[in-house]
C-alpha cells in the first residue's frame, strides 16, 4: 500500500478547506442527496464527498458505508486530491497503491473506486466526490463526466461557504467615473444613479429635447475581463437585432471617453411600472389570469431571440418587466447579460465548455445546472415554469436553503403539487407547468411559441 502524497499546495489547500467551514459539520439532506444521485449515475454500490484534513479524510455525505471517515493514510481520496483530475481504479486487486489497503482487504472491502477532486480554488483540491464498489467496475466516459458536473456543484457550494463571511468585503472605495451631470455618448446627460448590479451600474439620462432613457456603464473592476466584457458585447448584439416590443430596445452602443476608463455603456429604453419579483412581493402571489397573459407576451420577446439562436438563460421574475406609459401596459423581458449564442457572428453558441456557472439557480433548468454552455430553447422554457410556477403560488417548485439543495432538489424530486398551495388548480394550469418543467428537456414545449399557445388557452 503506497501512502498518499502530499499535494505541494498542502497549506493553500488545508486553508481553504478551513474557510469553507464545512469539515465535521452535521450532515445535510443536499449532499446526501448528491452521493446519491452520483451512485445511481454510476450504478455503484458506494458514494462519498470526501474532506481531506492533515491527518483524516471525513465524510460529508455517504451511501452504502457505515464508516463516517478514515485515516489520511488509507485514503483513496488522498491520491484523487494530488492530481487534480479523476482518478478511477477498476481493480484495487491489481493496482499497488490499493491492493493491500485495509478498506480493500477489509470492511467495505473496495475493489473498484473513481473520485474527482473538489476544487475550490484552482490547483486547489480539498477533497472528493467519489463513488467505489465492491466488484470490479468499468465507467464510461459520460458517467466519469457527470461525476466531474456533480463535483462541479459541490466545489461551488463550498466557495459560496468560504465566502460567506466576505460579502460585501470588495466593495471599492474608488470613485465611479459617472455621476449625475456627465455627459454620455456626446447626447445623453445623467440624472441619476437607479441601481447597481454584479457587473454594471445603471443610470437614469436625458437628451436635450427631453427624451429620458437608462445607460448601463460596466462596473471598473471588471473591465480586464475578457469574459464580462464580451458578456456585454453580446448583450448589445443581441439587442440590435431584436424588434418585438415584449423586450426592452437598445438606442445606442459606446465606450466611455478615456479620462473615465473607456468604459463600453449601452443607452437602453427606460422603462415605467414594476418588474414582476416587485409585484410579487408586493401581492404575495398574482390572479392566474394575469401571470400566464403576462408570460404568454414574454414568451413572444423570447421566441424572436431563439429564432436568432440565442437562449436567455436568467428568466425569472426581476427580468420580466410590466411597463407602463402611453395608456397601456406591456411586458417586457429584460436583461440579456448572460444569454447564451451570439447573432453578430451568425453562430448558435458563443461559449467555451469551461465558463462558469451561469444563471440564477432556482429558476435554472438541470441541463443548465449541470453545464451552462448545455442550453438550448427548452432551457428558458423550464425557467419559464419555475416564474410563472412562482407567481401564482408566491413559492418555488423546488425547495431549497442553498443552491446545491435547489441543485439536488431540482435533479432528483418531483415539482411541489400545485395544490398544495392553491384549492383546486385547473387541470390545463397544472398540465402547462408539469410540462415546462419536465427533467428531461425532449418531454417539454419544443418552443417558446407553443408554451405561449398553451399558457393562452389554459385562460381562455
Amino acid at each position: 500500500m503506497l501512502t498518499p502524497p502530499i499535494p505541494d499546495d498542502e497549506a493553500k489547500r488545508l486553508a481553504l478547506l478551513k474557510a469553507c467551514k464545512i469539515i465535521y459539520t452535521p450532515a445535510e439532506e443536499a449532499f446526501d442527496d448528491i452521493a446519491r444521485l452520483a451512485a445511481q449515475l454510476c450504478g455503484t454500490e458506494i458514494a462519498l464527498i470526501t474532506l481531506v484534513d492533515s491527518d483524516y479524510q471525513w465524510f460529508k455525505a455517504r451511501v452504502g458505508v457505515e464508516q463516517v471517515g478514515t485515516p489520511r493514510d488509507l485514503s483513496f481520496c488522498g491520491h484523487c486530491i494530488n492530481h487534480h483530475h479523476p482518478l478511477v481504479v477498476p481493480d484495487t486487486h491489481a493496482d499497488p497503491r490499493f491492493a493491500d489497503n485495509p478498506l480493500v482487504t477489509g470492511e467495505p472491502y473496495l475493489r473498484s473506486y473513481a473520485g474527482v477532486p473538489l476544487l475550490v480554488e484552482a490547483g486547489s483540491s480539498v477533497g472528493a466526490l467519489s463513488v467505489a464498489d465492491r466488484k470490479p467496475m468499468q465507467l464510461s466516459e459520460k458517467q466519469i463526466s457527470s461525476l466531474e458536473l456533480l463535483a462541479r456543484q459541490i466545489s461551488r457550494e463550498l466557495r459560496l461557504r468560504r465566502d460567506l463571511d466576505r460579502a460585501g468585503a470588495n466593495v471599492s472605495g474608488e470613485d465611479f467615473p459617472v455621476a449625475p451631470g456627465a455627459i454620455i455618448g456626446r447626447r445623453w446627460q445623467v440624472t441619476k444613479l437607479l441601481g447597481k448590479g454584479g457587473t454594471g451600474a445603471v443610470f437614469e439620462a436625458r437628451d436635450p429635447d427631453g427624451e429620458r432613457v437608462a445607460v448601463k456603464v460596466l462596473l471598473p473592476e471588471w473591465k480586464a475581463s475578457e469574459q464580462v466584457v464580451e458578456r456585454f458585447a453580446r448583450e448589445a448584439r443581441v439587442l440590435m437585432r431584436l424588434r418585438t416590443r415584449h423586450v426592452g430596445k437598445l438606442f445606442e452602443v459606446g465606450n466611455l471617453g478615456s479620462r473615465e476608463g473607456g468604459l463600453p455603456f449601452l443607452v437602453l429604453e427606460l422603462l415605467e411600472g414594476s418588474d414582476l419579483e416587485n409585484i410579487l412581493r408586493s401581492s404575495g402571489r398574482i390572479a392566474i389570469h394575469d401571470a400566464f397573459s403576462w408570460g404568454a407576451d414574454a414568451c413572444q420577446g423570447v421566441a424572436e431571440a431563439h429564432d436568432l439562436g440565442v437562449v436567455h438563460r436568467d428568466l425569472k421574475p426581476s427580468n420580466v418587466f410590466l411597463a407602463s406609459g402611453g395608456g397601456e401596459r406591456v411586458i417586457k423581458v429584460i436583461d440579456f447579460g448572460i444569454a447564451a449564442g451570439d447573432p453578430g457572428i451568425g453562430s448558435r453558441s458563443n461559449l467555451t465548455a469551461n465558463e462558469s456557472l451561469m444563471g440564477s439557480p432556482a429558476y435554472m433548468a438541470p441541463e443548465q445546472m449541470m453545464a451552462s454552455a448545455d442550453v438550448d430553447a427548452r432551457t428558458d422554457i423550464w425557467s419559464m415554469g419555475v416564474t410563472l410556477y412562482e407567481l401564482i403560488t408566491g413559492s418555488l417548485p423546488f425547495h431549497g436553503n442553498s443552491e446545491l439543495e435547489l441543485f439536488a432538489n431540482a435533479m432528483t424530486k418531483e415539482p411541489i403539487p400545485l395544490r398544495n398551495h392553491l384549492a383546486n388548480p385547473s387541470q390545463p394550469v397544472e398540465a402547462v407547468l408539469q410540462k415546462c418543467l419536465r427533467r428531461a428537456r425532449d418531454h417539454r414545449f419544443d418552443s417558446m411559441s407553443a408554451l405561449a399557445s398553451a399558457l393562452r388557452a389554459a385562460i381562455a
